[in-house]
């Protein structure tokens, strides 16, 4: 009995630390200060969708610059009781919110396949600068 709880105590740790690590992909954060991105409140809607289906991903942004570029989106979760992680960021265009000082950017996104997932944002502006990253949970039925 021991033993198995010392390796479920050693999955979930590492399940912890590939999480955590995950954030390591993509540009890394600008120190903030004078055009430096910001983004806060990453939501879904609805947060449980069927595979296919489109959910509205929205997030509210401040960028003194006023000159919003692009968004990178990082998949991370669990699917057929297997963790996963896609090596690669998919680039979402925000160049719609380019002129705003700050605002709410709306963005409709959609997975072809199920599972629960963590969904990790970060933009960029014209200049190269990257905000925080922000992660939420989606759920593909």
């Amino acid at each position: 009995m021991v033993r198995r709880v010392g390796i479920q105590v050693a999955v979930l740790v590492g399940l912890a630390v590939v999480l955590s690590g995950c954030a390591t992909f993509g540009p890394a954060e600008t120190p903030p200060g004078p055009g430096v991105p910001r983004i806060a409140n990453l939501r879904f809607e609805p947060e449980s969708i069927s595979a296919g289906e489109t959910a509205r991903m929205s997030f509210y942004f401040e960028v003194g610059s006023a000159d919003l570029e692009e968004g990178y989106l990082l998949d991370q979760g669990i699917a057929q009781f297997q963790f996963f992680t896609a090596l690669q960021r998919v680039t979402i265009d925000l160049s719609r919110y380019s002129g705003q000082v700050a605002g709410v950017a709306e963005v409709p996104v959609r997975w072809p396949t199920e599972g629960v997932r963590w969904i990790e944002l970060q933009v960029v502006n014209k200049q190269g600068n990257t905000s925080n990253r922000l992660r939420a949970r989606l759920t593909v039925r």
